[in-house]
């Protein structure tokens, strides 16, 4: 007979414990889990009413569906088991995780200041760009009918104004599209560039690993995460934010196309850089890359094969896809971009004044923008790339150089001109320290190499911390109650509801139920007779207007005359760490109204 097979030593298959649970067994835990998510779906969770209002159910609801899909995946033996595996999938996940927490931290960063001075908009031309949204959204013309600025930025507000609209319907928030209002978008607008910021910072990381690996992909990433100026101005709707995200996304393209070729990935790396124009104009100097890639790739053969004819499609079609009405009105198009041209270039604009913006801007970003470590890394980086430099480096040295040359030569300075450097800068920065601890491994002694892991981390705080600490206290300072708050407080409370308000840009937001309101650009625009006329009792006024100039400018000297005549009633003004804002006045319209303007 045969006799059974004998257990070796040790061997605890035996243990009814360590038994896999039976296909039955499963099965009945798999329905009780699927029963209990579709309960929760078709009674919104109203078994936990009791706990309310205490713990909201539907978040308790999502928490608990949550742990039954674990719980699903756990039985479909989709999860590890048992140390080894477990320990291999963190290995092969520690990078995306990595990731993905740098990623949710420079999203909060960069969410946590969009709510700065709401209702109000401190923010220069942010309220033009909100309403000119609204009228394509209220009006059904998505033609932009203006051209300082190209419409894909536009179109993508236009979307999430959308989405947010539909979404807030069934809550009771509005019933009809005409009831909204610029102050209800001045958020969504602002968070359109926070996904744009925040996309940047993964762009960050494939750019860093496509030309030097992971760990300067991670670094790159965490350094744009935390530095200031691209949280700053990823939390203002302007088109800054999405031209950074383009032209990162641009050359992650072109790079794709330069090592791997084929026509698909020339009309690829086309439709980016289009899409980067259709952004901001600024970013047609991402065509340079793709020319330098086409033209090392197909070397004497540029103008025989098809790949750089291929790539200016991609340029036409990607353009036309972000701006689709500018050739029905090209004239004014051109008008436009070269009204841009001129005052960049030639004109200048008052109170924008730029002079040796090379140095300013070095200055700017090492102060504040970057921070000094990270700048002169970035500059060690860039010497270091260019000590090395290859086909693919110059490919990618070519943007964020040329882009800082153009913008330094130009006579007006807006700091968020620069946001689309930071990214190769964040790069370059992480190249540097990267290849500067490998290179101290190598050449350290045996006995001394332990302490490189301590540089590493000395480093990294020294790269990451003081940035960090400088975009948090923006947020603190900025999402402070404002003057303007203070202003719409003193006003509800010391003038009577039916009182005949006058107000300009960047002065409080307030009900138009409890006071008529007569709402200018500027309140200088009109004469102040007029205003009596129209049984104006008060006007209010920002200092972002009426100290915005010199004193021999014609605007400042207009509130100088306005000044004289009208009594001050409450001024609010700014509190450094205490009360962020422009200063706010409340003037007297006088009864014996003298002509001026």
């Amino acid at each position: 007979m045969n006799e059974p097979a004998r257990r070796a030593p040790g061997d605890s298959s035996a243990d009814p414990r360590n038994r896999p649970v039976s296909a039955r067994r499963r099965a009945a835990a798999r329905w009780l889990l699927w029963v209990f998510v579709v309960a929760v779906l078709l009674t919104n969770a109203y078994y936990l009413r009791f706990l309310e209002p205490w713990v909201s159910r539907k978040r308790l609801a999502v928490a608990l569906t949550a742990a039954a899909g674990l719980g699903l995946l756990a039985l479909a033996g989709a999860l590890p088991r048992g140390r080894a595996a477990w320990r291999a999938l963190l290995r092969r996940t520690a990078v995306p995780a990595l990731l993905c927490v740098i990623t949710a931290a420079g999203f909060g960063l960069r969410l946590w200041g969009i709510t700065s001075g709401l209702p109000q908009s401190y923010v220069a031309d942010e309220y033009d760009f909100v309403h000119g949204v609204l009228k394509m959204m209220k009006g059904g013309d998505l033609n932009p009918h203006a051209w300082y600025h190209p419409s894909l930025q536009p179109y993508l507000a236009l979307g999430t104004y959308t989405t947010v609209f539909l979404a807030q319907v069934p809550s009771g928030r509005w019933s009809h599209v005409s009831e909204i209002t610029e102050e209800d978008m001045l958020y969504w607008g602002r968070f359109t560039g926070v996904m744009a910021g925040t996309g940047a910072i993964l762009l960050a990381f494939f750019l860093g690993r496509r030309l030097f690996g992971n760990r300067v992909g991670l670094l790159a990433a965490a350094l744009l995460a935390v530095f200031p100026a691209a949280v700053q101005h990823s939390q203002y709707n302007k088109p800054d934010p999405l031209v950074a995200f383009m032209a990162a996304l641009a050359v992650l393209v072109i790079l794709g196309y330069f090592f791997e070729g084929g026509r698909a990935r020339a009309f690829a790396a086309g439709v980016a850089i289009g899409l980067t124009v259709a952004a901001k104009y600024n970013g047609a100097l991402v065509l340079v890359p793709f020319l330098l890639a086409a033209t090392l790739r197909q070397k004497r053969w540029l103008l025989v094969r098809p790949d750089l004819y291929l790539g200016l499609l991609g340029v036409l079609a990607g353009f036309f896809a972000g701006c689709p009405f500018f050739l029905s009105q090209f004239h004014l198009f051109l008008d436009h971009v070269a009204d841009d041209l001129y005052a960049y270039g030639f004109g200048g604009r008052l109170g924008a004044e730029g002079v040796d913006n090379w140095w300013n801007n070095g200055l700017y970003t090492a102060r504040y923008g970057a921070g000094r470590a990270a700048f002169l890394a970035g500059l060690a980086g860039l010497g270091l790339a260019l000590y090395r430099l290859d086909g693919a480096l110059a490919i990618f040295l070519s943007f964020p150089v040329l882009y800082y040359s153009y913008y330094s030569a130009q006579r007006i300075n807006f700091r968020g001109n620069l946001t689309p450097v930071y990214t190769f800068l964040a790069v370059l920065a992480a190249f540097a320290v990267v290849e500067g601890i490998g290179w101290l491994r190598r050449h350290l002694p045996e006995r001394r190499r332990p302490w490189v892991g301590a540089v590493a981390a000395g480093t990294i705080v020294l790269l990451i911390v003081p940035p960090l600490r400088t975009a948090i206290r923006f947020n603190i300072e900025e999402t402070r109650r404002d003057t303007g708050s203070y202003a719409r407080d003193w006003i509800v409370a010391a003038l009577p509801p039916g009182t005949h308000l006058a107000q300009e840009r960047y002065t409080p937001v307030l009900d138009r139920s409890r006071y008529p309101i007569t709402q200018e650009a500027k309140l200088v625009s009109r004469s102040l007779r007029s205003y009596r006329d129209q049984g104006v009792e008060y006007l209010i006024v920002s200092s972002l207007l009426y100290d915005r100039y010199g004193p021999d400018h014609e605007l400042t000297r207009s509130y100088q005359k306005l000044f004289a005549i009208c009594p001050l009633v409450a001024e609010f003004k700014p509190v450094p760490g205490q009360r962020p804002g422009p200063t706010i006045r409340v003037l007297r319209v006088p009864p014996a109204v003298p002509e001026t303007r």
